[in-house]
């Protein structure tokens, strides 16, 4: 019992060295730390995992509520409130970041924030900056991944953040923490993709920019916007397929 007790309090040293030395924790661990306070004498490392396979991602688990929270094994009220009043102030500064976000989108501008936001950032993240007709930023959506040197986003995932938004055209962004801002195979994969989906929804692909160790990369700057429009909008594929 002893043992088990001391090998339990060990993991848990581990879990807070490892976030103290590199903040490189997996999604996974960050929430097994952030129960820490709520459950203080058991293993919550595979409470973590039954949160994130129910509500797929840490942002899932902050947007359910206390009932749904509730339904997973292990969680009862005071855990469910716990997470409930977390949720609220990841969302409360959240909007706090918002609120320093560009009002409009114009190019110069839109880079110099990058270069300060993005700065501070130690693992990968994606983010969609969703404007209307006229360029004014209206929403601004972070897409993670539990590993801290790749982001994905899927196609049915960024489909519904347009049509829940109804934006007229976004720009993306996203960065290599420890590389060159030049575009990775995978990152113009992913910027086709999303261009086919864009056009599909009539949405403007505005632009893709990638920031890095050595400055700020632009698809539409080095041409690649206009080449991808061209060639991967739905009615221009349509057409070579006839």
């Amino acid at each position: 019992m002893e043992n088990k007790k001391h090998n339990h309090y060990g993991h848990r040293q581990r879990i807070y060295d490892k976030f103290q030395n590199d903040g490189t924790l997996h999604e996974h661990e960050l929430l097994e730390m952030l129960l820490f306070n709520a459950i203080p004498q058991k293993n919550t490392n595979d409470l973590a995992h039954r949160l994130l396979a129910e509500f797929k991602s840490i942002r899932g688990v902050f947007d359910a509520t206390m009932e749904e929270l509730q339904k997973v094994n292990g969680v009862g009220q005071s855990v469910a409130a716990y997470l409930s009043c977390v949720g609220l102030f990841y969302k409360k500064y959240y909007e706090f970041q918002n609120s320093c976000t560009p009002q409009v989108f114009e190019t110069q501008s839109f880079i110099e924030f990058i270069k300060q936001e993005y700065a501070k950032e130690k693992t990968e993240v994606l983010d969609f900056f969703l404007v209307d007709k006229n360029r004014k930023i209206i929403h601004r959506e972070r897409f993670s991944h539990d590993d801290v040197f790749k982001v994905e986003i899927k196609p049915q995932d960024f489909t519904k953040l347009l049509l829940d938004r109804h934006p007229a055209g976004f720009i993306m962004v996203h960065n290599h923490p420890f590389s060159s801002c030049a575009p990775s195979n995978t990152d113009n994969a992913t910027t086709i993709q999303l261009q086919l989906v864009a056009s599909f929804n009539n949405v403007l692909f505005c632009d893709h920019f990638i920031y890095g160790q050595d400055g700020v990369y632009s698809y539409y700057a080095n041409g690649k916007m206009k080449e991808y429009s061209e060639k991967f909008s739905i009615g221009n594929v349509a057409k070579k397929l006839e």
